[in-house]
């Protein structure tokens, strides 16, 4: 019946001196930059694609139905040469119906019958720094750049290419680009036909300095 309580005793004993032993303090650091660079967004259009009002008989009834396509000139001005991307970000998360959301579309709102409307993707293109054509890169994270496509994923920043054989942000002042917006409603079977179906889709453009 001793040695339990034996075996108990020393490794109280044990746990007593490794207390003594250990540190009684811990640091932690706040740091960033204040940066003087200072970046304007723009859209053309006051940033609105309208598709105006789609009669409910020109939807497919058996499939999806492909809205004309429209497109919006996005500017970035800065007071001067800055390194910096632009994050997308998609303010109707969770509701894009293309295959059940795949990340590279965004949600257009749900109707009232709880079902998902439709979806929409972001294409890129002719984008310039300072007026000369470069590669589109892209991150998750502002540390590990890829080679962008013309599909803009939600919650990824773009910047263009200035690195020799990799790639990392350019510094530049003046950026510009098409987005593209290629809208697609289901089909009307799975809408409610009796009542207005309001198109909702809303997504930020957010200017990240790196």
């Amino acid at each position: 019946m001793q040695q339990p309580q034996l075996i108990i005793a020393a490794a109280l004993m044990l746990a007593g001196v490794s207390t003594v032993s250990a540190a009684s303090s811990v640091d932690l650091s706040v740091t960033g930059k204040i940066t003087p660079a200072a970046c304007t967004p723009l859209l053309s259009k006051g940033g609105t694609v309208d598709h105006g009002k789609i009669s409910v008989q020109d939807l497919n009834p058996r499939g999806d139905t492909q809205l004309p396509n429209s497109m919006l000139a996005l500017e970035v001005n800065c007071v001067g040469a800055t390194t910096m991307a632009i994050k997308i970000t998609d303010n109707r998360f969770g509701t894009s119906a293309y295959h059940d959301g795949v990340v590279s579309s965004f949600g257009l709102g749900l109707a009232s019958n709880n079902k998902k409307i439709g979806w929409y993707e972001v294409r890129m293109n002719n984008a310039t720094a300072d007026g000369v054509p470069g590669e589109v890169i892209e991150s998750v994270d502002g540390k590990t750049w890829l080679y962008a496509g013309s599909t803009w994923q939600p919650n990824w920043m773009r910047s263009l290419n200035g690195a020799t054989g990799s790639y990392a942000p350019l510094p530049m002042q003046a950026f510009k680009a098409d987005l593209d917006f290629i809208t697609w409603i289901r089909d009307k079977s799975t809408l409610p036909a009796a009542e207005e179906v309001l198109i909702d889709g809303s997504a930020t453009l957010d200017v990240v300095y790196l």
